[in-house]
């Protein structure tokens, strides 16, 4: 058992999204694996083994750095999806207000950790394409060696950008679309478009071809629901018809509370409860960092929302001077021994309870 234990520690990989069978679980590992390669460097790689040898002997401070950042642009979205961003709502005193990054805060950051990267996700919780200098921050990251993605809903009626998306370098565009009949897609993505959606993303891959590149790569994310499973065959056709690269069929995470109709009889529903797998730890802190659009740094993308969980504001204090502070440090020592006096978001999460 032992032997087990540690097997899963050293190979554990945390992955955003819960897929429908081991197979596609594999395939969002294959991207992680294809950064890592096209943009591997010596440096890079001395820090990928320092960051990986701190997180398994459970360091609180570190010298290495992340080497994937996720980076939200904007937090602003043209839909409404189900239980997305509580709804949109208005932000109560406290919350972070909506609004955009700005380029010259985006290119000092890359300028600082840009070094240690392999890849950005380029999106949090609004519609990235929303910012009309995310392509510039693809273009900035990509000619400083670092792989971008980038999860988009498509619905947009400009023109030029399929276009400029190729052009701009990004590797991965996760396309969002939750339906293949604009009655289930609707009901998900509220406002949305469905026709649009693929007119737009048909229009990327011919862009693409046109300019004969292999990126970016069409990652289709199908959110399954119990109103939208039926449609899972006609989605893979579709997607065979536009020549989307990969098609996922994934589990959204809704409340407990949600109406039955929104958990799909293919993946059980969701559950606060506290986590029984403590030998699991979390691999964030050591690995990745999310920002907010307004430099606001968390250690994963969990309550991003409330500007009391921020650790501190990288375009205020830099990212060096934050990622050793009181907080990173004691959230580390939560995850070695479950038993400090941390006082960050990280004490709240389930994993720890």
């Amino acid at each position: 058992m032992k032997n087990a234990e540690q097997k899963s520690s050293l190979f554990s990989i945390d992955l955003a999204t819960h897929a429908l069978n081991p197979a596609v679980a594999f395939s969002i590992l294959k991207r992680h694996l294809y950064a890592f390669y096209k943009h591997l460097t010596l440096k890079k790689l001395l820090n990928f083994c320092l960051t990986e040898y701190n997180r398994l002997t459970k360091k609180a401070r570190l010298k290495s750095f992340p080497y994937i950042l996720k980076v939200e642009t904007t937090n602003i979205c043209n839909l409404s999806c189900a239980y997305c961003y509580d709804g949109r709502r208005v932000p109560a005193e406290g919350e972070r207000g909506f609004g955009r990054m700005s380029f010259e805060g985006f290119k000092r950051l890359i300028d600082e950790v840009g070094p240690y990267l392999f890849k950005i996700n380029l999106y949090g919780f609004g519609e990235p394409f929303l910012d009309p200098q995310t392509i510039d921050m693809i273009s900035y990251a990509t000619s400083h060696n670092v792989g971008v993605g980038v999860s988009s809903n498509m619905n947009f009626t400009d023109d030029t950008l399929a276009r400029r998306i190729v052009q701009s370098g990004l590797e991965v565009l996760i396309f969002s679309c939750h339906g293949v009949t604009q009655e289930s897609y609707r009901k998900f993505m509220v406002k949305g478009n469905m026709e649009l959606a693929f007119r737009n993303i048909s229009e990327v891959i011919a862009q693409r071809a046109a300019a004969g590149s292999k990126t970016p790569f069409i990652d289709w994310q199908f959110c399954v629901t119990g109103f939208n499973q039926g449609e899972i065959e006609a989605a893979k056709v579709k997607a065979r018809e536009l020549g989307i690269d990969q098609v996922r069929f994934i589990k959204p995470f809704f409340p407990e509370d949600a109406g039955r109709e929104w958990f799909s009889d293919l993946f059980p529903p969701h559950t606060t409860q506290p986590s029984s797998n403590k030998q699991a730890g979390c691999s964030w802190p050591y690995r990745s960092v999310y920002i907010n659009y307004d430099g606001g740094v968390l250690p994963c993308c969990k309550d991003t929302r409330l500007m009391v969980n921020d650790f501190g504001n990288v375009f205020k204090e830099g990212f060096l001077s934050i990622w050793n502070n009181d907080k990173y440090v004691t959230s580390r020592q939560l995850i070695a021994a479950h038993k400090t006096d941390c006082q960050t978001m990280c004490a709240r999460c389930a994993k720890f309870k």
